[in-house]
């Protein structure tokens, strides 16, 4: 499908300037405000909150005439964003909440057409091998950007790296033009209506569970946190892009095991015990081996968790006649999403501001992981009930 394609060069064209804004931008604002991580929590906090009430917006409005406008405007704010950056440079954390409000924007315009985009355009092929394969492609960007961003950092500057990012976003809209048919429903969302379905649907339940715990674990504020441990380990930009190269490695061949093999969903909680576990050697022995096997069990035994969690979402509405809720459903699922993030980054608060340590962050990490457990029950309950209605 033609549209598909066009979809897949977005992601991975897109992939750049996300691995960036996960992995370096905080980083880049921690050596400005001198290694304040409450300021990191407050302007992410109002993220959330935004995008949030922005998606809920979006997806009241969102309809075939506008869908196409509303993702095209998510790249026009990436160089609205990325100029900001260049412009202000380090006084940039004066306008933090300017240009989160306009990098949430981008997110949001991004992701609810996006995710309307793939439930709808995904028809004659296995949801959960079309999102791996998108997955592979990221990763891909994934293998590349770290080491590329932490050389031209390092070498040059994060300006000059803020410049490539914005040309590259300009390539988005561009190739974004391609894209004809949004596949849309024109329906107003009645979330009410919805909720008295849903009620039936152990399944759904379920499912959102496991996206409401999974915000709270591997989703949330350990997306900050986990960059930020690691680069106080490692101490530069270029040591720091090298190793998130290696991560990458290891999420394609765990991404591509996933393509290849059909993964017995009664392992997932297994998979979950073996992070949790790796997080606790962490806290009893901080040093970077330790560090290093949580990354990589986090970076394959998390993104298969990952990808099938994704692929169980979206596909778990397309059964029961129930796609013409899918605005409905990717509202609900967001809302379960938001409070999850919420908790996970008021416990991380509390954590740093109140039981301050040299270890609390690590021990922040495996409260956080233990979640990630209980989202692995709720996805393989899912699974079962998707696998037998397929």
């Amino acid at each position: 499908m033609e549209q598909r394609k066009y979809i897949a060069i977005i992601a991975f064209l897109r992939k750049f300037m996300t691995v960036f804004f996960t992995l370096f931008f905080n980083i880049y604002i921690l050596k400005i405000v001198n290694n304040d991580m409450n300021f990191i929590l407050k302007y992410t906090v109002y993220s959330v909150i935004l995008g949030f009430i922005l998606e809920y917006l979006l997806l009241k409005i969102m309809n075939s005439r506008n869908a196409g406008l509303i993702y095209r405007m998510s790249f026009i704010l990436s160089v609205i964003s990325i100029i900001l950056l260049i412009v202000f440079k380090e006084n940039i954390i004066k306008y933090i909440y300017l240009f989160k409000t306009l990098d949430t924007m981008r997110s949001v315009f991004y992701s609810v057409p996006y995710e309307n985009l793939i439930i709808g355009s995904s028809n004659n092929k296995s949801m959960s091998n079309y999102l791996a394969n998108l997955n592979i492609l990221e990763s891909i960007t994934t293998i590349l950007t770290p080491m590329f961003s932490g050389f031209i950092i390092e070498k040059f500057s994060y300006n000059i790296l803020f410049i490539i990012l914005a040309l590259e976003a300009l390539l988005i809209i561009v190739v974004s033009m391609k894209i004809k048919d949004f596949i849309v429903q024109d329906n107003k969302m009645n979330l009410n209506e919805f909720w008295k379905i849903k009620k039936d649907k152990g399944y759904l339940k379920s499912i959102y569970k496991c996206m409401f715990f999974r915000r709270i674990s591997s989703q949330g504020a350990i997306v900050e946190l986990l960059p930020i441990i690691l680069f106080s380990k490692l101490g530069t930009e270029f040591s720091f892009g090298n190793y998130n190269t290696l991560f990458a490695l290891i999420s394609i061949i765990s991404l591509q095991f996933i393509n290849n093999k059909n993964i017995n969903k009664n392992f997932y909680p297994y998979m979950a015990i073996i992070i949790f576990i790796s997080s606790l050697l962490v806290i009893f022995n901080t040093s970077f081996i330790t560090l290093l096997i949580y990354y990589i069990l986090m970076n394959s035994f998390g993104t298969i968790i990952e990808s099938e969690s994704c692929s169980a979402v979206y596909e778990s509405i397309k059964i029961n006649n129930l796609e013409k809720y899918r605005k409905e459903h990717i509202m609900t699922f967001n809302i379960y999403m938001f409070i999850g993030q919420i908790i996970s980054y008021s416990l991380v608060y509390v954590l740093y501001n109140y039981f301050y340590n040299l270890n609390i962050l690590s021990i922040t990490v495996s409260i956080l992981m233990l979640f990630l457990i209980i989202a692995t029950v709720y996805l393989k309950k899912t699974e079962s009930y998707l696998y037998k209605n397929r």
